[in-house]
């Protein structure tokens, strides 16, 4: 398909990587802003300019894009032929990192799970470019119709941010993570040793909550069998924080992409956090588990039928959450992606000779520690949340007057300062 595009793809695709990168600000005052205290106060004497479909679409295709078929170099892969590449680094494939935003029109999501690569490198030529745009086009989807209402108070906004995020004509992006297949898969990892992952050497660590006297976090049969080794412990806690780690590096890598994509686009923006989210899920429509009546301590666990949790309310019960992940990486599991290329030059039959796989001890023993977690907690995870939301990114036209008045040449590149000739005209 042909779409027409209002600037020259090729000079966007081809800006330089380290000129993006020492030219990134945070450039905070768009068109249509008002700063009414401090040294910079200002108001911008232009409307605001929403930001075009290609110009969201673009940054989309940064944030979030479909790079093409992961190459899974692993001396001991999982039994999967590939997975799709995205734009960003990711433990799960980009599945359990969904992109929600919101603009003048409404609140959108891209459907992490929807983009799935056909190539090993998914755009190899120029003529192939348009590409980019077909993430956004064909995996967006309408949460609500208007911007999302967020509040300029705290919570759930830090102070310095009331008076631009959010502002009129921006799209405000906002990265949530799922860390709960994170969590179930890592604490398999650390369980099974035919994983061959974090239980090397013949047994898997015994799992403890030092929240409750280092009790046994449901692992006692399995000690008591020799599956685990019960002097080689692992608290919950450091569990869950773990879990974690896999998952937050993922947001913050794809605001970071669509921030040095607005320097090859000249638009303005930046990258902020230190709010409460709580109120920005229930604004985007979460449910939130609420163990005994307890709403400060809710857990944020997905939209139905949008982004959802590997937990209940979304499974019937922790063991088919448990089920959902570690089924297809079983022993004799019919593959799922039998149907995607490979990007390996050997047969299917060859790559499974070395492929690693999880036992059937495996996914009962963490099975048993996940439910000690919900019945423990009434909640999964226990003691985090199961959707995390860390950063904002937001993009938006700068007004170059404002900067123009109060700041040396050189506050905003090249790109900048034609982006409204070249992309409105």
């Amino acid at each position: 398909m042909t779409t027409s595009i209002p600037h020259d793809l090729q000079s966007v695709w081809e800006y330089p990587l380290f000129e993006a990168l020492f030219g990134r600000r945070s450039r905070r005052f768009g068109r249509g802003f008002a700063m009414t205290e401090g040294p910079f106060q200002y108001t911008s004497p232009h409307p605001p300019l929403p930001l075009s479909e290609i110009e969201e679409a673009l940054l989309v295709a940064a944030g979030v894009g479909c790079s093409g078929i992961t190459l899974w170099e692993l001396s001991r892969p999982l039994p999967y032929r590939g997975s799709t590449g995205r734009t960003f680094p990711s433990t799960s494939g980009g599945r359990r990192t969904a992109l929600f935003f919101t603009n003048e029109e409404g609140v959108y999501v891209i459907d992490p799970a929807g983009p799935s690569a056909s190539r090993l490198r998914e755009i190899d030529k120029g003529d192939q470019r348009e590409r980019v745009l077909a993430i956004y086009r064909e995996h967006r989807k309408l949460i609500k119709p208007g911007r999302l209402d967020i509040p300029r108070r705290m919570p759930p906004l830090s102070g310095h941010d009331w008076w631009d995020s959010n502002g009129p004509g921006s799209t405000l992006f906002i990265p949530v993570c799922d860390v709960t297949y994170s969590l179930i898969s890592l604490t398999a990892q650390f369980l099974d040793p035919q994983l061959e992952r974090f239980a090397r050497g013949g047994r898997g660590m015994h799992i403890v909550d030092d929240r409750h006297g280092f009790r046994s976090a449901g692992c006692e049969r399995w000690v008591k069998t020799g599956f685990l080794r019960g002097d080689n412990v692992l608290t919950l806690s450091q569990l869950e924080r773990q879990a974690c780690y896999f998952m937050f590096s993922e947001p913050a890598a794809i605001c970071q992409n669509m921030f040095l994509a607005t320097e090859a686009m000249g638009l303005g923006g930046w990258k902020h956090c230190g709010f409460v989210s709580r109120e920005i899920f229930d604004a985007l429509g979460f449910t939130m588990v609420v163990p005994d009546e307890m709403t400060l301590v809710g857990n944020p666990v997905g939209i139905a039928g949008v982004f959802e949790a590997y937990c209940p309310p979304f499974f019937p019960s922790m063991d088919a959450a448990v089920e959902a992940v570690l089924r297809p990486y079983a022993h004799n599991a019919e593959p799922t992606d039998a149907s995607t290329p490979s990007a390996y030059l050997m047969s299917d039959a060859e790559h499974r000779r070395s492929t690693v796989s999880v036992s059937e001890e495996g996914i009962a023993c963490t099975k048993a520690v996940c439910n000690y977690i919900y019945e423990t907690y009434a909640r999964f995870p226990g003691n985090l949340d199961a959707m995390h939301l860390m950063w904002f990114f937001q993009a938006h036209h700068i007004d170059t007057d404002f900067y123009d008045r109060f700041f040396r040449p050189g506050a905003y590149g090249p790109t900048h300062a034609a982006h409204l000739a070249a992309w409105h005209p």
